[in-house]
């Protein structure tokens, strides 16, 4: 990848962290009104105002280095290629009214939710147009066949758990059942609440996951799509330890450090979901592995941020 292409997306990888920074230590509304804190672009500065709006301006940052990206991937696409960066554009451009609103809106759950679901859509949607900068890398797709369809079902498993996670964090759900592995010292609690049926449902579609993992891994190991066993395998270790780190982030009481890197395993888990589709889908295209120096050294950053 490129200078601007490594600037955009790990730039906003950063801002997805530094947003669920906010979330999980409350500073959510530091800066009351919208677009402006306390009327002013450089407000007196404490640390709360300091998580808020500093994720304001990074995210102003993200959207000056997708200008640029956008710019160059329209010059190179061709036809409906450009539909990309343009829809790209359009979801950036929702984004930012959706940060309005959350604010105005006194982080109203489903708003949050959406807010958060919207930013994975365009990670994807930039990953895809740092991955393929050309032409000629989106020409030969083929997407929707039958062979791409388990690991489009996988790749949509996956993003729904992701939804489900931020409705829970933004329900206050995090902590609905305080206990592993049971709930309340119940396996199944006799009294189901929205936000104990909430919790439950996270962590069983976080098995779901696992189970559907295993069932791949078995699936390419027999049909002998060595590229794709590869994949799998990686992601099921992954799924592993996002699981461990689930059990932690509830056993820590949701220290916030843990929330932040369990968000970026899942960005990494659904990254290699998206790449075992790309696999699948481009003819005599290599599909270019996510670098293990990139993920790394995004991984070690993460850790030095939430400390």
């Amino acid at each position: 990848m490129g200078s601007i292409e490594k600037l955009t997306l790990y730039s906003l990888i950063l801002l997805l962290i530094w947003g669920n920074m906010v979330s999980g230590l409350g500073h959510g509304l530091a800066c009351p009104d919208w677009p402006l804190c306390f009327g002013q672009f450089f407000p007196e500065i404490n640390f709360p105002i300091f998580m808020e709006h500093g994720h304001r301006v990074l995210g102003l940052i993200v959207s000056v280095f997708f200008f640029f990206l956008a710019k160059d991937r329209l010059r190179k696409y061709v036809g409906k290629q450009k539909i990309l960066p343009f829809f790209a554009g359009f979801l950036l451009l929702i984004q930012i009214v959706l940060g309005g609103l959350v604010v105005i809106f006194q982080l109203e759950t489903n708003l949050t939710t959406f807010h958060f679901s919207n930013a994975i859509a365009i990670f994807l949607l930039i990953y895809t147009m740092c991955k393929y900068p050309s032409s000629d890398s989106l020409k030969a797709a083929k997407f929707f066949t039958l062979k791409s369809s388990k690991y489009i079902f996988f790749f949509v498993i996956i993003y729904i758990q992701l939804i489900l996670g931020a409705y829970v964090r933004h329900s206050n759900a995090g902590l609905a059942c305080p206990d592993f592995p049971t709930c309340l010292g119940f396996w199944l609690p006799p009294y189901l609440s929205k936000t104990v049926f909430l919790h439950l449902m996270h962590r069983v579609w976080g098995f779901v996951i696992l189970f559907y993992a295993v069932f791949l891994l078995l699936y390419t190991y027999k049909s002998k799509i060595y590229d794709q066993f590869k994949r799998v395998r990686n992601l099921l270790l992954l799924i592993l330890v996002q699981i461990a780190l689930g059990i932690y982030v509830v056993v820590s009481k949701l220290a916030f450090s843990m929330t932040a890197i369990h968000l970026f395993v899942a960005l990494m888990i659904i990254m290699i979901a998206l790449d075992a589709i790309f696999a699948i889908s481009f003819v005599n295209i290599p599909v270019p592995e996510p670098s293990s120096r990139i993920l790394s050294s995004l991984f070690i950053l993460s850790l030095r941020i939430c400390k």
